[in-house]
């Protein structure tokens, strides 16, 4: 390299990590890297929540199996979409997702159904209630293969029952690290 003998001081803090890197072997191994940071947790997951924890966005083995297109709660509260066949407007949140009694008289009300849940609400901690039934529709469409009803509905419930989810053992995910997680997978 021509720039191997300059001294380390000329370099700028980046240019200095990136050469240990480089002296590290990652150029010698012929692939070509290249390195990118995504704001918080800003990028697309077609992953369960601890695939998701692992790394696995965007995975391309196995992709003609995976499906990943799913919609955000601003697609499906619009009047016109039509949601997936079997699946009710006028359906109770409580009906998918059971309500503790500490939050029947928001996400448990009569009122509160798939349709009234898609609009942000004040008491929806984080929105983490319209990004759960958005999901749940992108479900049952087939718009993603790598999470399960049961999936959102155990995700819901420990969240619902303790204050956080658990994706996997020694992480603990409350209402805003879950809504980044169910965000990430709508990328449509």
């Amino acid at each position: 390299m021509a720039n191997e003998h300059q001294p380390a001081e000329e370099l700028s803090a980046k240019g200095a990590a990136r050469r240990r890197f480089t002296r590290a072997g990652a150029a010698a191994s012929g692939v070509l890297l290249t390195l990118h940071s995504q704001p918080g947790m800003a990028a697309t997951a077609c992953a369960s929540p601890s695939g998701f924890l692992s790394g696995t966005l965007l995975s391309h083995h196995n992709q003609a199996q995976e499906v990943c297109k799913g919609r955000t709660p601003g697609f499906w509260k619009q009047q016109h979409k039509t949601f997936p066949t079997g699946v009710d407007r006028e359906k109770l949140f409580r009906d998918i997702f059971p309500v503790p009694l500490s939050l029947k008289s928001t996400y448990g009300s009569d009122e509160c159904t798939l349709q009234h849940i898609l609009v942000p609400k004040q008491w929806d901690f984080d929105g983490m209630g319209r990004h759960l039934a958005s999901a749940y529709l992108n479900v049952q469409m087939g718009w993603s293969s790598y999470q399960t009803v049961q999936m959102l509905v155990n995700m819901w419930n420990e969240w619902a029952t303790v204050g956080y989810f658990t994706p996997t053992a020694g992480v603990k995910w409350g209402s805003y690290e879950i809504t980044q997680y169910l965000k990430s997978t709508m990328p449509l």
